[in-house]
């Protein structure tokens, strides 16, 4: 009966390393191989928390720009600019809402000479309006045309000096607010207001004047 011959102890250690490796080997297939597990739930959304109380509404500012005729606060006429918050809504700067005011006054023009057209405008409806010539050493005439309400347009019979002419206004009772301006050598423009930007015909005795210097 043939002896067996114990194997040579490199040979084990090499049967040995050579079964981890391949058992390794296929516990990383396995491992590959593993399906990914299931997602859990969702958890449950929070309350949404209690909505804050809403605020006061601010107040709105509002500015009145009125002719100031020459006079105690302005010896050569001029501005008054009032400023003030709209405290009841209404859409204009009542007497008891103005906060701050200030003249702007126009510089002594005494010693310059000037020609001057001066009258007192109306208007009623639709109509266009009328004027009642005061003072016209100008020697011209304004034919005025209602172009919408509270919207109108002087034309005149003879060219001015735009450089040299400035224009006054003044706001009728029965209004807020009146706009002029000289549109060109031969052309004025006046516009009304009973509120902010709302146009408004019907008025009497508005005082217009042009004055070119010399």
């Amino acid at each position: 009966m043939p002896l067996l011959t114990p194997l040579p102890e490199k040979s084990m250690k090499f049967r040995f390393s050579q079964r981890f490796y391949i058992l390794f080997v296929i516990a990383l297939t396995l491992v590959g191989c593993a399906k990914d597990g299931v997602n859990g739930l969702d958890g449950r959304d929070g309350s949404n928390g209690v909505d804050g109380n809403d605020g006061s509404d601010g107040l709105n500012s509002l500015i009145n720009t009125i002719i100031e005729q020459p006079g105690e606060n302005c010896a050569n006429g001029g501005f008054l600019l009032e400023a003030g918050q709209d405290d009841n809504g209404n859409g204009e700067l009542d007497a008891n809402e103005v906060d701050t005011s200030e003249y702007l006054c126009n510089g002594d023009t005494s010693g310059l000479p000037y020609l001057t057209y001066v009258s007192l405008i109306s208007q009623s409806g639709t109509d266009d309006p009328e004027s009642s010539i005061l003072e016209n050493t100008l020697d011209l005439n304004i034919t005025w045309t209602r172009e919408a309400q509270g919207m109108y347009v002087g034309d005149l019979d003879k060219t001015i000096d735009i450089s040299k002419t400035v224009i006054f206004y003044t706001t009728p009772t029965t209004h807020t607010g009146v706009r002029g301006e000289i549109v060109g050598d031969n052309q004025v423009r006046i516009e009304l207001q009973n509120g902010i930007n709302a146009f408004a015909d019907n008025f009497s005795n508005l005082s217009f004047e042009l004055r070119e210097y010399e």
